[in-house]
């Protein structure tokens, strides 16, 4: 005799929720009653417990399989990451980032001091030097 359970009940049963429960009866886990809203006990217990351990068993459909899949590409992006790292393929952007700021200050400074080694008269000074400073002003603006 199969005994019926409302939607609730058996959602409360398997502690799962309605949209859940739903995709679980579109699949054929869950076995739908003959009343509206009412799922059959026993089988759709029966067919739950069976899909949970096909998932435990690594076999848990398209979603397990996405999941391992996009783990071991996950991993085997790392792994190689970590091999071009040793192999010196790649550096480290924060140190690289540190160095070409270093060397931009010292480009700027370099670049600033160029009015005070040239002998030129107070005012083709003051105009090289703000000629200078707006252009390293718009590069570091587009920059």
């Amino acid at each position: 005799m199969d005994r019926e359970i409302t939607s609730a009940s058996l959602q409360r049963l398997l502690g799962i929720g309605q949209s859940v429960l739903n995709d679980l009866a579109k699949r054929g886990i869950i076995v739908r009653g003959t009343k509206r809203g009412s799922y059959a006990l026993e089988p759709s217990v029966v067919g739950y417990c069976s899909h949970l351990r096909e998932i435990a068993a690594g076999r848990g459909g398209d979603a397990g399989g996405d999941a391992r899949a996009r783990l071991g590409s996950a991993q085997a992006d790392l792994a190689e990451a970590k091999a071009a790292r040793m192999r010196g393929e790649t550096v480290n952007a924060s140190d690289v980032e540190k160095q070409w700021t270093g060397k931009m200050r010292e480009f700027r400074s370099r670049i600033l001091s160029v009015p005070d080694r040239v002998p030129l008269p107070l005012r083709e000074r003051n105009v090289l030097t703000t000629e200078l400073c707006d252009a390293l002003t718009e590069l570091a603006d587009n920059g």
